[in-house]
C-alpha cells in the first residue's frame, strides 16, 4: 500500500537525518571553541546528535506503526461487521421465505379437502391454524431444541395422515432426543417430510413409508422412492425453495451443512444436530 512504512524507508530517513548531523555538529564544535576545531569535541556531540535523533525517530515511526495498525484493526472489524450483517440480512430472507412455503402448500391442500369433505376442511383449518401458529412464534429464532422440533413433526405427521388417509405410514422413532442442548434449525423437518410427500406417489394401496430416527449426530428424514413417471399421475408443483433453503440456513449458521443420501429405492437427507449456532448478531 502506498505510503506504508517500510524498512528500506526507516534506513534511508535515518541516513539523511544522520548525514544532517555531521555539519550541525561542526558547526557547534566550531561555534563554542571560537573556529578551533578539536576532534574529539567534534565526536561526542555528532554521537549525541545522533542517538537524540534516533531515538526520536524510532518513537515517531513506533506512533505511525500503532496508528496503522489500528486503523487497520478497525477496518478488519468494520469488514467483518458489514459482513456479519450482510449474513445476517440473508438468512432473515431465508426465514421468511419459509412462510409462503408452508402456506402454499397447505393452502393448495385445504382447496382439495373443501370439495370433498368440508367437515374434515374444518378439522384441517383448525390443525393449520395452531401449525402455522407455531411457525410464526418459532420464525425468527435462528435455532430450536431438537425436543421441540419432534413435538411438531408429530403435530405435523398428523395433519398430512388427515389430508390423505391412510396414504403414509410415519415411523418415528422414539429415542431421538438425548438432551435439551440438541439443536435443531426451525422447520427443517418440516420442509424435508412437505418434500418427501410432494414429490412421491402415494395412495391407500399403495402408502408411501416415511421415516424420522437419529444416526449419530443427525436426524434423518428417510422415504421411499415412488417418483410420479407413470401415466395418470401428475406431481405437485413446488416452489423448489424447500431444500435449498435448507441447506442455505444451515451454511450461515453452524460449519455443517446436511447430507442427501439416495438409492434405488430410498432417499434420505441427514440433518446435522448442533450444539450452538455461529453467533451472528
Amino acid at each position: 500500500m502506498q505510503g506504508d512504512i517500510t524498512i528500506n524507508k526507516i534506513l534511508i530517513f535515518c541516513l539523511i537525518t544522520w548525514s544532517i548531523c555531521i555539519p550541525i555538529c561542526l558547526w557547534i564544535e566550531l561555534t563554542r571553541t571560537g573556529g578551533i576545531y578539536e576532534t574529539d569535541g567534534f565526536y561526542i556531540h555528532l554521537i549525541v546528535c545522533v542517538l537524540v535523533s534516533s531515538v526520536s525517530i524510532i518513537q515517531a515511526c513506533g506512533n505511525i506503526i500503532k496508528q496503522r495498525n489500528e486503523e487497520k484493526t478497525t477496518l478488519t472489524e468494520d469488514i467483518k461487521s458489514e459482513r456479519e450483517k450482510t449474513a445476517r440480512a440473508q438468512l432473515n430472507t431465508l426465514k421468511l421465505q419459509l412462510d409462503p412455503h408452508f402456506m402454499f402448500n397447505s393452502l393448495g391442500t385445504l382447496s382439495g379437502i373443501i370439495v370433498e369433505d368440508p367437515q374434515k376442511a374444518l378439522d384441517f383449518t383448525s390443525r393449520l391454524s395452531r401449525i402455522y401458529k407455531y411457525i410464526v412464534a418459532h420464525i425468527d429464532q435462528d435455532s430450536i431444541t431438537l425436543r421441540e422440533g419432534m413435538r411438531f413433526i408429530q403435530d405435523y405427521c398428523k395433519h398430512i395422515e388427515m389430508r390423505y388417509k391412510n396414504h403414509f405410514v410415519f415411523d418415528i422413532a422414539s429415542n431421538i432426543c438425548h438432551d435439551d442442548e440438541e439443536l435443531i434449525l426451525p422447520l427443517s423437518l418440516q420442509l424435508l417430510v412437505e418434500n418427501a410427500v410432494k414429490h412421491n406417489q402415494h395412495s391407500e394401496e399403495h402408502p408411501l413409508h416415511i421415516r424420522i430416527y437419529r444416526d449419530d449426530d443427525f436426524v434423518c428424514v428417510s422415504n421411499e422412492l415412488a417418483p410420479y413417471t407413470k401415466i395418470g399421475y401428475s406431481k405437485e408443483e413446488g416452489t423448489g425453495i424447500g431444500i435449498k433453503n435448507l441447506f442455505d440456513r444451515y451454511k450461515l449458521l453452524t460449519d455443517k451443512i446436511p447430507i442427501i443420501l439416495q438409492s434405488d429405492t430410498t432417499y434420505t437427507v441427514q440433518i446435522p444436530i448442533v450444539k450452538k449456532t455461529k453467533e451472528l448478531e
